[in-house]
């Protein structure tokens, strides 16, 4: 979190992005898996849950590519980067949690799930807030 704001801003946004973009592919990947390989061994409920997780883990990702893309406009700003370390984690607890409950089918793996959204909520407001703060600096 403190190396994003270290780095520089250009070099740690492109980082961001590459890691949204990757993560975006990873998603329509197990989409796919879902679609041909999953839907067949789970019930409808999970697969629900594997589906939620698909598409939470996208919108998230595009998250951390236009994040990317704000560090690499505007710089080091700290809530961008404390907002992209968010979203990054969200993804891990979040859909890592919920990609897990549906192919282990142990319940354990569920109590991650809402520290990740939790993580999300505050990345997206903390985004917000550096937009706005963003917004006030510049000169028209």
């Amino acid at each position: 979190m403190a190396e994003c704001c270290n780095e520089n801003g250009a070099r740690r946004g492109g980082q961001i992005s590459a890691l949204g973009a990757l993560l975006v592919g990873l998603a329509i990947m197990a989409g796919a898996v879902g679609d041909h390989l999953v839907a067949g061994q789970v019930s409808k409920q999970s697969l629900h849950v594997y589906d939620i997780a698909v598409h939470f883990q996208i919108y998230n990702a595009l998250g951390l590519v236009l994040l990317g893309i704000l560090i690499r406009l505007w710089g080091k700003r700290r809530l961008l980067c404390v907002s992209a370390f968010l979203m990054a984690l969200g993804v891990l607890f979040f859909c890592g949690g919920l990609y897990l409950l549906v192919m282990t089918g142990q319940s354990f793996w569920a109590i991650f799930a809402p520290f990740g959204g939790t993580a999300w909520i505050v990345a997206w407001l903390l985004l917000a807030i550096g937009l706005w703060q963003a917004s006030r600096q510049v000169k028209e």
